[in-house]
């Protein structure tokens, strides 16, 4: 039998060459092992060497144009949600997770005297409702992650090692046919603003920029995942910082299928503000969802086809005016045409409400009440600044989504994101299609009239 030192002694002999010869390897092995038995030392590197390496975090950040409206932002959110329950399914991205960028003082949020900066997105929506479509979470619960992940640097300020600034291709069609492409550019001051040093990376200070990236990118959401593959850094330490600038140039991998709209039905509106509005529903038109035969289990994930909903005695119009005036004139009715179109379908109905969602004036609501005066017309306000201050401009847009959703009958405005939301909403309630996707011709007499387009939802 071999003397036990003697296993000591060819233990330093050949174990030093032994666990280097293996890439990323540990020292596992003392010399206390070897007086327990060598089959411990033994099985405790063949485990080493199998052992897969630690996942990496990633965290996925993204803005959009700031001109960009509430609307539109919500679709590009749909965009990369959908992408990352996809992205998920690859390996060495199993770990990613996408940060909610703050709502701040949008182009729409006319509201001056309100502090209406990074509000989050649970101002407005459940999240837990959409954490069960997707993994995501706040930017302020991103910094808190992001110190606890990088204590060992003492990182209180983030610092984006890939920051993709992404552009449009001169020409989309080239040689008449759209493809999928991506292709690292020269970044230019002019085309962004954080190259100029004046500008926080969506007002955060704490946000630094190592290397900005500058991309033109043109295809679908699921591009991003070979730019991330090719343009990634050589080495990220376990945790990788990504972000996404204009991300509103990614396009759909597949808009309006059974991903679109799980994604969809997932983002349920803040439980306060749905209070506000069944409470609305319920004084002005005795409107409650039990009453009214809409689709409403407690979880999105009970929904399931349903085409009975009858809906509020009401009609809701959303009538966009504003910038649409002039930017849309030839789509865009007047108000006495809007009025007369209004008119027409109550009576055709048999209806003596109109529920109104518009950004128009004050002269011109009461102008539009002269014009149905033989109906009742009322929009929601809130009760006081206070309220005001509580609920913020977005608050109050979600709040007249909601009631319309629940209306009988709906018209929208022509190319509008707010009246695109709206027939989403009343898609997931459950009504006939004829009741929904209605659109305000430019002229009253005019039947044959651009219309929106009819997306149905669709389910597994």
């Amino acid at each position: 039998m071999i003397p036990r030192w003697w296993l000591v002694a060819l233990f330093y002999v050949f174990a030093p060459a032994t666990t280097a010869s293996v890439p990323g390897l540990q020292q596992v092995c003392s010399w206390y092992d070897f007086f327990l038995g060598i089959h411990r030392c033994y099985h405790s590197l063949k485990t080493n060497v199998n052992e897969p390496p630690s996942p990496t975090n990633i965290y996925i950040l993204y803005d959009v144009n700031p001109s960009e409206g509430f609307n539109l932002r919500r679709d590009v959110y749909i965009r990369l949600a959908v992408f990352l329950k996809a992205l998920q399914k690859q390996p060495g991205y199993e770990r990613s997770r996408l940060v909610l960028p703050p709502w701040s003082e949008l182009f729409h949020w006319r509201s001056s005297y309100l502090n209406q900066m990074h509000l989050p997105w649970g101002h407005f929506f459940d999240l837990e409702s959409m954490r069960t479509y997707a993994d995501v979470l706040e930017t302020w619960e991103f910094f808190d992650e992001f110190r606890k992940l990088s204590k060992a640097t003492g990182g209180n300020t983030v610092v984006l090692d890939e920051y993709y600034r992404l552009s449009h291709f001169d020409d989309m069609f080239e040689n008449g046919v759209f493809v999928d492409k991506f292709e690292q550019t020269v970044c230019k001051k002019e085309t962004d603003p954080n190259m100029l040093g004046t500008s926080a990376v969506m007002g955060y200070t704490n946000i630094t920029i190592d290397e900005r990236i500058c991309v033109k990118f043109q295809g679908s959401a699921w591009l991003l995942h070979s730019m991330f593959e090719k343009l990634k850094p050589k080495r990220h330490d376990g945790l990788r910082v990504i972000f996404l600038a204009r991300a509103e140039t990614i396009l759909h991998d597949y808009w309006g299928n059974v991903d679109y709209w799980e994604a969809r039905r997932s983002m349920r509106f803040n439980r306060d503000l749905v209070r506000i509005a069944d409470k609305f529903r319920l004084d002005y038109f005795n409107s409650t969802n039990h009453w009214d035969r809409v689709q409403r289990p407690e979880r999105w994930t009970d929904e399931g086809p349903y085409r009975k909903s009858k809906g509020g005695d009401y009609l809701c119009a959303h009538m966009r005016r504003a910038d649409f005036l002039y930017g849309r004139e030839k789509t865009t009715p007047t108000l006495h045409s809007a009025a007369m179109q209004i008119k027409r379908k109550l009576l055709e109905l048999g209806l003596r409400k109109v529920f109104v969602a518009s950004d128009c004036s004050k002269s011109e609501y009461h102008d539009l009440k002269n014009y149905l005066k033989r109906f009742k017309v009322v929009r929601y306000s809130p009760e006081g600044r206070e309220e005001m201050a509580r609920l913020k401009d977005g608050g109050v847009a979600i709040i007249d989504q909601i009631i319309c959703s629940h209306a009988r009958f709906f018209m929208g405005t022509y190319e509008s994101t707010f009246t695109y939301r709206i027939y989403e909403e009343r898609e997931i309630l459950g009504f006939p299609k004829d009741l929904t996707f209605n659109t305000f011709c430019k002229e009253e007499e005019v039947g044959n009239c651009e219309k929106n387009a009819i997306w149905p939802i669709q389910y597994a």
